[in-house]
Formats: structure tokens, sequence, C-alpha cells
């Protein structure tokens, strides 16, 4: 790595991550105006004991373009669960639209109220003012983590972070909401601190070996925290509550990426990595299948449920999918969906769209007392093309499938229920057009921009990373 070409691509990152003064003040005026009127709306109500701002706002960590003001409503312990959702929701709309904006719900560990003011992301969210580690729910930490951070954080770290987040937008790996499964603005925040800089938070990521141990505090060893977190791909022990694990969003796939990108910026430091991969729309009739085999289920959910929880059905939905065409006997290479308006899209490539005329029926062995039921049954079927024999211990049978396409299974077993998806999601799937490559998949997808451009992406099949890495080259 050339020490100067790396300095010149982090100068010229840093200009891409760090808002300007005329977003500055946008944000800054956002929040002092959101801070304001929840104030005077919230602390009216009986158990309302404080409003404050938090997350990257009031760390001043947050990435030019994605300025999101965090205002949290304390509230006292006594006070229900209940009382506490039903005001946030309530008064919290009332809040952001009075300030000319508009507000949808969202989900964490409660319901919170999402919106956007003067074209400002802006959250309003409910928690139990608390004394330390007297947790009530999940988000009581928030105002300690916001203090922890702030404590650690001078501006060159803030520069750091910055330049990480960037990093981790780029490569798709920010985020620790279900469709993304990537790093949180709080661990990305720990990370740098942890390794006092974005360079040498990198240098230690394309070095991490399986499973992954950080810890600021040493409030736990590393024996201890493999115990609490089994099978967690990444530990990251929370200095605020070392009983939570900070990384647990994190996925398997998306912890490879990140250290992948690291190994690959660090042999080739290149200003691709701060940027989001260019995606140029082509015309349909450039979209070469070739012999790829690609089934596709294209659904409509007039009401979906908010992200996280949709998200959550869908990726339920598709390993459902995934194990029931493997145990029929067709290989999934990969799945992927994507979302566009109220249609959503599951594309799964397979070995083959079609099985083999014959299957083979694996019977017990000889040995066992069902031997001969499984002999009598295999001798009485229409479905017989040969045997029963006998091969080692085992019977065997040659069977003639009775159905062989992939589309069309699937269809019988969304109607009949023998596939593993999620209920909210069930009576869509009923409704849903089931393609294949070989029939009309693209061309049902003509004039759905999002689709194509998520289609040409999975056909291209490289990972955001080696995407950089590939231009940078």
């Amino acid at each position: 790595m050339d020490l100067a070409e790396l300095e010149e691509v982090l100068a010229e990152a840093s200009l891409l991550v760090e808002p300007d003064e005329a977003e500055r003040l946008l944000v800054s005026r956002v929040a002092e105006r959101l801070l304001e009127s929840c104030r005077e709306r919230f602390l009216k109500k009986g158990g309302v004991l404080d409003v404050s701002i938090e997350g990257s706002v009031a760390k001043d960590t947050w990435v030019r373009g994605r300025g999101e003001v965090d205002v949290f409503i304390h509230f006292s312990k006594e006070t229900g669960r209940d009382v506490l959702e039903s005001t946030v929701l309530n008064l919290g709309r009332e809040v952001i639209e009075g300030m000319g904006g508009r507000s949808w719900l969202r989900y964490a560990s409660h319901p919170y109220i999402e919106g956007e003011v003067d074209g400002v992301r802006v959250n309003i969210v409910g928690c139990f003012k608390v004394t330390h580690g007297r947790w009530m729910s999940p988000v009581d930490r928030t105002p300690f983590h916001t203090a922890f951070v702030k404590s650690k954080l001078t501006s060159e770290l803030r520069r750091e972070t910055r330049l990480f987040k960037g990093f981790l937008i780029g490569n798709g790996l920010y985020g620790a909401e279900i469709k993304t499964e990537g790093f949180s603005g709080y661990l990305s925040e720990l990370l740098v601190i942890r390794h006092d800089g974005f360079v040498n938070l990198l240098r230690s990521a394309s070095e991490w070996k399986l499973p992954v141990f950080i810890d600021l505090t040493e409030a736990v060893k590393r024996d201890e925290a493999l115990r609490l977190f089994p099978n967690a791909p990444i530990i990251f022990t929370d200095p605020v509550d070392p009983s939570r694990n900070v990384a647990a969003a994190v996925s398997l796939t998306k912890l490879a990426e990140l250290m992948l990108a690291a190994k690959l910026f660090i042999e080739s430091p290149s200003l691709d990595y701060f940027k989001p991969p260019s995606r140029e729309r082509r015309d349909l009739a450039e979209v070469d299948l070739g012999s790829r085999c690609l089934l596709g289920v294209l659904f409509r959910v007039e009401k979906p449920s908010p992200p996280d929880i949709f998200w959550g059905e869908i990726k339920h939905t598709m390993r459902g999918i995934s194990r029931r065409l493997e145990k029929e006997g067709f290989h999934v290479y990969r799945s992927a969906a994507a979302q566009s308006g109220e249609e959503t899209l599951m594309v799964f490539e397979l070995s083959s769209l079609r099985l083999p005329e014959a299957e083979l029926r694996v019977g017990p062995p000889v040995w066992t007392g069902n031997a001969l039921d499984f002999v009598r049954k295999s001798l009485r079927r229409g479905d017989r093309i040969s045997g029963p024999w006998v091969d080692g211990e085992r019977l065997y049978a040659l069977l003639r499938r009775r159905a062989q396409d992939a589309d069309e299974l699937l269809k019988e077993w969304i109607k009949g229920r023998q596939v593993a998806v999620s209920s909210q999601l069930l009576d869509s799937l009923r409704k849903a057009e089931i393609l294949t490559s070989e029939k009309g998949l693209v061309e049902r997808l003509d004039g759905r921009e999002e689709f194509i451009m998520f289609l040409e992406e999975f056909l291209d099949g490289v990972s955001t990373p080696i995407k950089h890495f590939r231009e940078a080259e």
C-alpha cells in the first residue's frame, strides 16, 4: 500500500462524508425545532420527565447527506408500556405534521414515529428514564450510549468515524435493520474508538479470524463472551451493558464482506469504496440469461408490515422455499429479493428448472421392521419404474415423478401449505406470479426499472466490495 496514495484517497473521501455548512445548519435548525416542539407537547403529559436528542446528530458523527435527528422522550419507570407507546405515536405524529412534515409508524423494541421534516429524517422514540443497568426496554440504553461515545470521541476520531461509516455505506454494509443485517451507527463508532482510527480498523479487520471478539472495557473475557453469545460471527460487548452484544445484528455474510472490503482497499485504495456502485440502466434486450435458471416469485402486498417485520417475513419465506426446493431435488445456488412500491420480487437461481423424470427413493435397511412395508408399497406403486432392490444394507426403488418443473411444484406447495412461508404473506403468495427465465420472467418485469436493475445486479453476482476492486483495477 502506497501511503501517499492512501492519504490522498482519504483526504478526498473526507470531503465526501463530511457535512457541509449548509447541511449542518439545516440539520441543526430541524433538531432545535423538533426538540422545542417535543418539549412543548410531551412535557405537559404526566409521566414524561425529559426530552433529549440522541444518536449521530447528538454525537456529530453523521455522514453527509444522511443527517437523522433522533428525539427521545423519557418516561418515568411507573408509566405503563401501553401508555408510553400510545403517547409517542399520537403526539409524535402531531409534532412532525405540525412542523409541516410527514410521518409513518416504525418498530424497534416497541413502536416509534419516523418522519421527514424539510428533507431531514427524524425519529421520535419513547424510553424509560432509568439508572444505569436497570433497563426496562432495549432503547433505555441509548442515552448512555450517546454519553459514552461523546466522552471518547475527539474531532479527529469524528472524522475517522465518518470515514468508516462512509466506507460501510459505499459497500452496502451500513445498517442493523433486518433487510441489511449490517453494522449499526453505534457499533461503527465503537469500532473506530477501539482501533483509534479508520485505517487501523481496516488493517485489523483484514486479519480477523472467526469468531471475532472485540472489547473496550475488559468487562468480559473471550471465553465467557463465546459462551454468552454462541454462534455469533462477531461479538463486541457493549461498554454500557457487557451482557449485550452490540454486533448481534451483523450477519456472517456482512461480516465477511467487511473483512474482504478491508483487504481489497488496503491492497488498492480507491475513492470508489466510499461511493455506492454505479448503476447503469440497460434495455431488457441486453439482459442475457444464457443458460441461467431463474425462478421468480412476483407478488403484491397492499399493506405490508413495517420494514423490519416485513423483511423478516421475506427472509423467512425465502429460506423456507429454498429448503423445500433442495428437499425435492433442486440445487439452489443463491437467492435475493427486492421491493418496489407494493410489489416484491424474490429470485432463486437453480442448477436446473426441471428435475429428471426418474426419482431415486431410498428405503430402510433390510433388517428394520418396516423393510417389508417398503417392498410391498413399492411393488404396488403405479409410478414405479424399477425395483425395489438391495444395495448394501438398504432398499431402493426408482419412481416416476408426478411433477418436474420448479414453477409448477412451487405453486402446488404454496397452495397446499407444503412449504414453510410467513403466514402473513401466505395470501399474497397464493396470488403470486411464479415465473422463470424460460417462461417470461424478464418480459414480465418490463417497465419496472427497480426490478430490472435488481435482476441485472443479481445476474452479475459480484459482491459490492469486489465491484469497487474491479473498478479500481
